[in-house]
């Protein structure tokens, strides 16, 4: 039997390969630095795993957030080992897991755009280039931080059309001294910052916040895409919420760009399952 796991900072799919038969499930995501052991365990105690042992378990391909370094990576196995005991664990971080969903063994630029955003460029086996990601405060194009950053910027500014603003400020059940208390003076503005990436979606039709969107991704390829060899020739994929739900837009600014834009996923797991299974056959 094989697991696969994409995991995120704020959930983790799992997928039971048995036989003929997949599983999936959800469970909270987990970051490598707080989590504890117990957790993993606690998460799947769940009726729909109450089927399978999971010292039968073979093989599992983990690639989460927070993957990149050796001390993370050896937290996350020995607490994967103490529930499935008898497995090999490949594990790597979520933007070798976007690459491999996404591009498979061809060559190609990889992208994550959701809360976050980071990219690469794929040879068909391994990561060969990576523009390094900075964060919510310094870089981030392309995710739903930055585009609800450049929005909130903008109301707060004054340069968003009126219609907008009153909008943002009633929805919110804000005000300007009030928005700057939630940026400057909560625990993590990032949440509620990056949160207005629904508001965006809610109100994708008006021309200006159409307009923010664009922004966001042409911020995205100028400061990452452009950066990789051979970006011109290359064919460009994006995972991601951000991505997925605005894709119509993206796929027009890839035009503008004279890009060539391959998929557009929500999530890389399907895609995942796909790759895996194949790897067996």
């Amino acid at each position: 039997m094989k697991v696969i796991v994409d995991s995120g900072s704020t959930s983790t799919d799992w997928a039971f390969l048995k036989d003929e038969e997949i599983i999936h499930f959800k469970s909270p995501g987990f970051n490598p630095y707080y989590f504890k052991d117990e957790d993993y365990l606690n998460y799947l105690e769940d009726d729909k795993l109450s089927h399978i042992r999971f010292s039968q378990v073979e093989e599992i391909f983990f690639y989460g957030s927070g993957c990149s370094s050796t001390i993370n990576c050896n937290l996350v196995k020995t607490a994967l080992w103490e529930i499935f005991p008898n497995a090999q664990i490949h594990l790597h971080h979520d933007l070798y897991g976007a690459a491999v969903a996404l591009c498979g063994n061809d060559a190609g630029i990889a992208c994550i755009l959701g809360t976050g955003s980071n990219s690469c460029s794929w040879d068909g086996e391994k990561i060969i280039e990576n523009v390094p990601s900075l964060g919510y405060i310094l870089t981030d194009e392309g995710s739903g931080t930055y585009l609800g950053k450049i929005i909130l910027t903008e109301i707060l500014l004054g340069n968003a059309p009126k219609n907008i603003s009153d909008k943002f400020y009633q929805q919110y059940n804000t005000d300007f001294s009030k928005t700057l208390d939630l940026i400057y003076k909560t625990e993590n503005p990032n949440k509620f910052i990056s949160g207005l990436s629904k508001f965006a979606f809610e109100n994708k039709d008006d021309i200006w916040v159409t307009s923010m969107i664009k922004q966001n991704f042409i911020d995205f390829i100028e400061r990452q895409i452009c950066k990789y060899k051979d970006y011109h020739s290359l064919t460009i994929h994006f995972v991601g919420t951000v991505g997925f739900e605005f894709k119509e837009i993206l796929n027009e600014v890839m035009t503008q760009y004279k890009l060539n834009c391959g998929q557009i996923l929500k999530s890389p797991m399907d895609n995942l399952i796909s790759f895996h299974q194949k790897t067996t056959d």
